[in-house]
């Protein structure tokens, strides 16, 4: 089938995602106009136009981490307006949330009506101001690791040389355990 600009165009960009022929004819089906490929067309394109089909990949790599939530701008710009949509919530009425809780059971029931603190809501809250501060760089996580009451670790250690030198004398001593083993067997 003679493919038009469009379609071939689609289908290149199919093939380069990596679709399998099954793949690239159910989204042929709903291109308009409609086509087909066989499994030997979309071999033949993936061979003589596999350098295409890498420069296609590589844009769609850097428009990947070129765009939307890969930015960190972004993502902070998306951290703020949730924020600033949380504490709209919070702060325009439902920091404490209305309950009402039943007490007891059949003719002596009781319903009562308490505040209770929105925590899960705060929470959350602070969540999102925490990632904005660790987007922003203003929550380094560091770790300090010391030793006992506080100073510093010591290590004991071997150079390179001299942990080579240990890892042959344990072979021998390993080859000569055996060997003593294998005379104890034969003398049997």
């Amino acid at each position: 089938m003679v493919l038009k600009k469009s379609q071939k165009a689609a289908l290149l960009e199919w093939i380069a995602a990596g679709l399998q022929t099954d793949e690239v004819n159910e989204r042929a089906a709903e291109f308009r106009p409609p086509f087909s490929v066989s499994r030997q067309q979309v071999d033949y394109y993936r061979k003589t136009r596999a350098i295409d089909l890498k420069t296609i990949q590589s844009v769609n790599e850097m428009d990947a981490l070129t765009a939307g939530l890969a930015l960190k701008h972004e993502r902070v710009n998306r951290l703020q307006r949730l924020a600033a949509l949380m504490e709209n919530d919070l702060f325009g009425g439902f920091l404490w949330l209305e309950q009402t809780k039943g007490v007891g059971s059949g003719d002596v029931a009781t319903l009562i009506d308490y505040e209770e603190f929105n925590k899960a809501e705060v929470d959350s809250y602070r969540g999102v101001l925490d990632d904005i501060a660790k987007e922003v760089g203003h929550r380094a996580q560091r770790q300090e690791v010391t030793g006992k009451n506080g100073e510093p670790i010591q290590t004991v250690g071997m150079t390179l040389d001299e942990w080579r030198t240990e890892q042959a004398r344990r072979r021998r001593e390993a080859e000569a355990q055996t060997a003593e083993t294998l005379d104890i067997f034969e003398d049997e």
